[in-house]
């Protein structure tokens, strides 16, 4: 019995330890232009934004127009069972403090319902804007939709007036930018 829980425990372990997104590449972080491996995107730096209205974990509605002022990183993510995407959101959090320094507002957005935001909130040890894309509206807007029920995996930097100064979406769910990738693109873009 000892036995079968320890090769259960090295199995998990085995899962668990594959699942961190890998960064992407260095022609991704570099580009002026933006990145993306995703025929149906069309999104372009210098472009504005497409505005959206999503309701947040609170039951909130927030409304991408109502956020002026305020810089945005966006993130996409696939949903709250993804060890992947949970990877990716803790490793952000590690530049967290310079967003805010730099007046970001972080929106984690998925195809999850509210309670499914609250247990990927409940993972996180520093706080997100988690909104639902239950119907993968904004997705679908954003050119950014996989398939029926999940988008690619996407990232977006928007200025104060909405206008998108950088975004990666990529067609490879575990490749994600890494928290020292953005901070690299921060920095090149001197934000």
């Amino acid at each position: 019995m000892k036995i079968h829980f320890y090769l259960l425990a090295a199995g998990v372990m085995v899962l668990l330890s594959g699942c961190d997104n890998a960064p992407v590449s260095e022609e991704a972080v570099s580009s002026e232009t933006g990145y993306t491996d995703v025929a149906s995107v069309t999104l372009e730096v210098g472009s504005p934004a497409p505005d959206f209205k999503l309701q947040s974990l609170s039951g909130d509605w927030v409304q991408l127009s109502e956020l002026r002022g305020n810089k945005i990183l966006m993130i996409f993510y696939r949903g709250q069972w993804c060890p992947v995407c949970i990877s990716h959101l803790q490793d952000i959090q590690t530049i967290l403090p310079e967003l805010e320094e730099r007046g970001y507002q972080v929106l984690a957005i998925s195809p999850d319902f509210a309670a499914d935001m609250q247990k990927m909130a409940d993972r996180m040890d520093r706080p997100y804007q988690f909104l639902s894309d239950v119907n993968l509206t904004v997705t679908e807007l954003y050119g950014i939709r996989r398939d029926e029920e999940l988008p690619h995996p996407a990232v977006k930097l928007l200025d104060g007036r909405r206008i998108v100064e950088w975004f990666y979406i990529g067609e490879d769910y575990m490749q994600r930018p890494s928290g020292e990738q953005l901070q690299q693109v921060l920095d090149r873009l001197n934000f």
